[in-house]
């Protein structure tokens, strides 16, 4: 069957499997979805269309999803006055968790990340080179927001290390404040950095 004649809906009691988000051959629909994804490898694996992609290239777009889920919030809710105030409990919960995938992709290109949700620890653990790579990144970038001068990368990280876990249960804080620009410059810090690392071209 050639390329062309292959659709997205696929025939009854198929599947369509796609490479590089196009469709490049049908598999059969065993109701399981283990033996479906097998199916799909093996397909791939003959038409030399299988890539083994890294975990820590996985971490890293699932860090940039999460990044961009946060960014179409901020969009929508935050960016304009007044702010719509339940943009920002998502906002923050998504962009926090972007900012521990980063690090820990960081982690996971030079070893295994601990199990922590806090940024500080994740960032005071990465290598010292990896580090200095992402300091140097703030410099050339803080420019660009309304973010404190002169402070170190660790000190912009302390004030959202904890997010994930106090945002995602606001509802049982008296009070818990966040710098929006603050957050959105760390995900850009982190970004760039591990893209850097993992040698990501734009």
């Amino acid at each position: 069957m050639s390329e062309e004649t292959i659709n997205l809906k696929p025939p009854e009691g198929m599947r369509t499997v796609l490479s590089d988000n196009k469709p490049v051959g049908y598999v059969r629909n065993t109701g399981s979805h283990e033996e479906d994804a097998q199916l799909a490898k093996q397909l791939l694996i003959e038409k030399g269309l299988w890539r083994q992609i890294p975990i820590a290239r996985t971490m890293f777009s699932q860090a940039t999803s999460f990044a961009n889920a946060s960014n179409l919030i901020f969009e929508k809710n935050l960016k304009s006055l007044p702010r719509n105030p339940q943009g920002i409990t998502p906002f923050v919960v998504n962009a926090a968790f972007s900012a521990e995938l980063y690090l820990k992709c960081l982690h996971k290109i030079h070893g295994d990340p601990s199990e922590t949700h806090s940024l500080t620890i994740l960032f005071r653990q990465l290598p010292n080179k990896t580090k200095d790579r992402v300091n140097k990144l703030k410099k050339l970038l803080e420019g660009q927001y309304e973010v404190e001068r002169n402070l170190l990368f660790k000190d912009h990280l302390k004030p959202v290390s904890n997010a994930f876990v106090n945002w995602r249960y606001i509802y049982e804080k008296n009070f818990e404040s966040v710098n929006i620009q603050g957050i959105i410059f760390v995900l850009h810090v982190l970004h760039e950095a591990a893209a850097q690392e993992l040698g990501i071209e734009k």
